[in-house]
């Protein structure tokens, strides 16, 4: 568990093979709690949501790879939280059963009940605003949630890599802009919570990037996408 600020953050790393980052937020002054891509592990995530004392509000989605949205389904329906993703990945969110099968031999419920908006959203929690950073590259629609200490990253950008530019709706060119401008905009001391493995910073993040944005290494471990 992790206290940034006026926010308490918990990471669910789901089941294997996918071992993806679910992370519970909670806002300590209004005890409201949301969560960032719930990929699997259903109980396991809910639990937590309960153990806090408090339902859930909203489930935000950095983007729509089955191994990020493969618990929404169950968990809304638990919960009747909003679920927000941005447009340029509804027709990846609309198959990400399909992929989930195909790719993995896993079934998921497909995701019925979501929200999508356009550009850089701005949403809330305990009226407190989370900017949503269009960061296109991983996805078509992948977003970065940026809380002002700390910021989600999905898998745009993870420690020493970057997401995978070899699926469906990937571009390196467009992957590699997006990560220059979010190291270059945020604050040093940003805590990044990235989709899979540890969290790093910006000032950590700036230093490998200064070399490695040539070629950036692409983050392909877990079999997963």
């Amino acid at each position: 568990m992790l206290k940034l600020g006026d926010f308490e953050i918990t990471t669910i790393v789901t089941d294997e093979p996918w071992s993806e980052n679910c992370y519970l937020v909670r806002h300590l002054p209004s005890a409201e709690q949301l969560l960032i891509d719930p990929g699997d592990s259903a109980d396991r995530i809910s639990q937590a949501v309960i153990s806090r004392g408090r339902g859930l509000e909203n489930i935000l989605i950095t983007h729509a790879h089955h191994d990020h949205v493969g618990a929404v389904d169950d968990l809304h329906r638990r919960f009747g939280a909003s679920c927000y993703l941005h447009k340029a990945d509804e027709r990846l969110m609309r198959q990400a059963h399909t992929y989930a099968f195909v790719f993995g031999g896993r079934q998921i419920e497909p995701v019925r009940a979501f929200n999508l908006y356009e550009d850089e959203e701005i949403l809330e929690i305990g009226k407190r605003p989370i900017r949503t950073i269009y960061t296109p590259g991983h996805t078509s629609g992948s977003v970065c949630y940026y809380f002002g200490d700390f910021v989600f990253t999905g898998d745009t950008i993870l420690y020493r890599h970057v997401g995978r530019s070899d699926t469906p709706g990937s571009d390196l060119g467009q992957l590699i802009s997006s990560v220059s401008r979010l190291v270059e905009q945020l604050p040093a001391e940003t805590v990044m919570l990235p989709g899979h493995g540890r969290s790093w910073t910006i000032k950590e993040a700036r230093s490998w990037w200064s070399e490695a944005a040539i070629a950036p290494p692409q983050y392909k471990q877990f079999g997963g996408i």
